[in-house]
């Protein structure tokens, strides 16, 4: 149904199939499909609606499985029609039900790890990268989310062995760099087990097989006083032996709180990145 009224902002864009053959003769799919969203987002002044458009280019060779995939991101601010931000993306699919934008890039072996690229679509900020999957926190009208990156990723490396990042929707809070000491302990390279730990009558509970917090008592206007009594738990599993070998870190006062860090400094040294 058609609307009458005075226009004040429009966007448009045109879908495109092509088949072609490139320098080497070889043929060709190219896709180009866009579409739009509105995502509301809570910032320090109120509700802000956000115009996402999202074109994402394809390109598949006939004679092969060999796909490559891209994505143009950009948004407006639909209060006052004013643009935002505009990046490209190469990845497999992109998601952004958690109000943060996820790049997603697959492993292209078994010594690659799926790895996820977050970032902030209030300002289009990269947060962090991580493999296998973030563990998160849910707060009215924001969130928390802590990733794992290894030696593993599909796109970066670690500086170390592994860096572990604490971020909200729109800033990076903390990251915690783990390297090895060198001793005789064998650890393997790909993303260990993660689960979340929460403090015993702290009004915090667990939800989505441990991965998730839930953080019902803090209103709206919290400060950083109020994001305690939760932990992030990592448990690698050494070579050879069946008990895990655990890194915890809590959460106090909305950072890592690595002076309360638990794990065998025999094993590891543990330090925040600049």
């Amino acid at each position: 149904m058609a609307i009458s009224g005075k226009e004040y902002f429009a966007d448009s864009a045109i879908s495109t199939f092509k088949l072609l053959k490139d320098a080497q003769g070889r043929e060709a799919m190219e896709k180009n499909n866009t579409y739009y969203d509105v995502v509301e987002l809570h910032d320090s002044v109120g509700l802000k609606r956000i115009l996402v458009k999202i074109t994402k280019s394809e390109t598949d060779y006939v004679d092969s499985n060999a796909t490559q995939s891209h994505f143009i991101v950009s948004t407006a601010n639909i209060g006052d029609a004013k643009p935002g931000w505009k990046k490209e993306f190469p990845g497999t699919d992109i998601d952004y039900s958690s109000k943060v934008l996820i790049v997603h890039t697959e492993g292209k072996d078994q010594n690659e790890e799926d790895t996820y690229t977050q970032y902030s679509l209030m300002t289009g900020q990269k947060l962090m990268t991580y493999t296998y999957s973030p563990l998160s926190v849910l707060i009215v009208g924001d969130g928390r989310f802590m990733g794992y990156l290894s030696q593993q990723s599909a796109t970066e490396k670690p500086d170390g062995f592994a860096i572990v990042s604490y971020v909200s929707r729109n800033e990076v809070i903390d990251k915690v760099k783990i390297k090895l000491t060198g001793s005789d302990t064998t650890l393997p390279t790909y993303t260990p087990e993660l689960k979340m730990l929460v403090g015993l009558e702290s009004g915090n509970t667990l939800s989505n097989e441990g991965k998730t917090v839930i953080m019902g008592h803090v209103s709206r206007g919290f400060t950083s006083k109020d994001i305690n009594n939760f932990a992030m738990q990592i448990n690698f599993t050494p070579s050879g032996s069946p008990t895990p070998i655990t890194i915890g870190l809590p959460v106090r006062d909305d950072h890592i709180d690595l002076a309360n860090a638990t794990y065998d400094k025999k094993i590891f040294e543990l330090s925040k990145c600049k």
